[in-house]
């Protein structure tokens, strides 16, 4: 009896573990070319009948309503993949992941990891690198600003993303009328060819209204944008290039200077208060931001606002990083979850129609006609979708993510809250208070 059970038991391991290795081969070979045809690029291999791909994923997160309006299509073709979701909220996803793996009590099959910790999570060791075999996951079929969002510091990519989070500027357009002489984005996009013409405007309407009305409602509004912009990481490595700091807490102190920031606490109740008064005209703003900030802090309004490319080019805005625990006893049903949900054609239809989450594949780019989400009057008949897809998108870049931003954000945050208060704090003591900060907690790095 006991042999039998041994032998029967091993032609199910066996049986198992053909099913995976098909299953992976499957998705490297069919998901991964470059042929830029979607109707092959990043599909699931048909020749893998979905009713014999089974298991049970377990999968922390804090969106909820993501989670199950997307589960609900996956199921549709994987049946026999079931999911379950532990709701845990961003603010605690990585300490809870820290305590785990010191407790030694596992971690979920299906993992998280929001753009402020992606970096910490990485440097865990935790993730499945989906660089290597059997996944092989073609990094040639994402849009080129994803890669190093999603690589960790050994060069493996470690997830995918749940959606392209663009950054852009949200602003008034009765404000932007009356102060700057349109409404119409393209022309504010080629009024501010950079920073330094915007900081311009702002010293003039701050004069025009009389000392009442701000370009930007605070410092962490620019630091938002300017940080995420272009490719030129802080740290690299465990060294602080720290002219690339300066540079961005000079231009800070120039936006101060001109009293083109309104000293409102990004967050604080007065900041969200001034969406729906006249202080302030431009906010930055991800493809996430009108749903989530703008429409729920300025309820009353119906045409008031619009989107438009901010001066020297889109940025990174959030994002969550979704990847599989490295020794997740369900790998199989957890790489075609993946990949089907963030890697195919398939699934980015399914994100799209669920949440209007785009999703960073060139295949699905290649009809953007589909990403359309129609004239929206709130936002004076501008078509989102469409801006975001045409404007922002294409010409995107961003900087690798490192085991240190949380840190690079707080010690960034807690100087500029100095600066703003008091105007002789320039840019170069602000980068002394900045590297002092950051020092306690890293000693480790070398500041150049």
């Amino acid at each position: 009896m006991h042999n039998l059970l041994s032998k029967k038991t091993s032609v199910i391991a066996l049986f198992l573990t053909l099913c995976f290795t098909l299953v992976l081969a499957g998705c490297g070979n069919g998901s991964n070319n470059t042929s830029g045809d979607s109707s092959s690029t990043n599909s699931t291999d048909q020749s893998i009948d979905p009713a014999n791909v089974s298991g049970k994923l377990t999968v922390w997160g804090w969106d909820k309503a993501w989670f199950e309006g997307t589960g609900v299509k996956f199921n549709e073709k994987f049946p026999n993949i079931k999911l379950e979701f532990v709701e845990v909220s961003a603010g605690d996803y990585l300490k809870k992941i820290q305590t785990s793996i010191a407790a030694g009590s596992g971690l979920p099959d299906i993992i998280w990891g929001e753009a402020a910790f992606r970096g910490a999570l990485y440097e865990l060791n935790v993730l499945q690198s989906l660089s290597e075999e059997p996944y092989k996951f073609d990094t040639s079929n994402l849009l080129d600003f994803e890669l190093p969002l999603l690589t960790n510091s050994k060069g493996e990519l470690v997830g995918l993303e749940q959606s392209g989070s663009p950054g852009a500027l949200a602003y008034k357009r009765d404000l932007a009328k009356q102060y700057l002489g349109t409404d119409d984005p393209d022309a504010l996009t080629a009024m501010f060819t950079d920073w330094d013409a915007f900081i311009a405007k702002g010293k003039e309407v701050y004069e025009k209204s009389g000392g009442k009305t701000f370009m930007l409602g605070s410092l962490m509004d620019a630091y938002t944008i300017l940080s995420n912009q272009g490719t030129t990481a802080v740290v690299d490595g465990t060294k602080v290039n720290t002219q690339e700091l300066l540079r961005i807490f000079t231009q800070l102190q120039s936006i101060r200077d001109n009293n083109t920031e309104g000293k409102l606490a990004m967050w604080s109740p007065t900041w969200n208060a001034s969406y729906s008064q006249d202080n302030v005209i431009f906010y930055p703003a991800a493809n996430w931001s009108p749903e989530f900030v703008i429409k729920p802090n300025d309820k009353a309004s119906n045409g008031r606002w619009g989107l438009m490319v901010p001066p020297e080019g889109g940025y990174p805005y959030g994002g969550t990083t979704i990847g599989i625990w490295k020794d997740s006893k369900n790998k199989a049903a957890a790489w075609t979850y993946l990949n089907w949900l963030l890697g195919t054609d398939e699934g980015a239809e399914a994100n799209f129609a669920v949440s209007d989450y785009i999703l960073p594949l060139k295949s699905f780019f290649k009809d953007t006609s589909k990403l359309s989400s129609g004239a929206d009057e709130y936002f004076g008949g501008q078509d989102l979708g469409k801006f975001w897809v045409e404007k922002v998108f294409p010409n995107m870049k961003s900087k690798a993510v490192t085991k240190y931003d949380q840190d690079i954000y707080s010690s960034s945050e807690l100087v500029l809250q100095v600066m703003a208060q008091d105007n002789s704090f320039d840019a170069k003591q602000a980068l002394d208070k900045w590297e002092e900060q950051l020092k306690k907690n890293h000693p480790e790095l070398t500041f150049e």
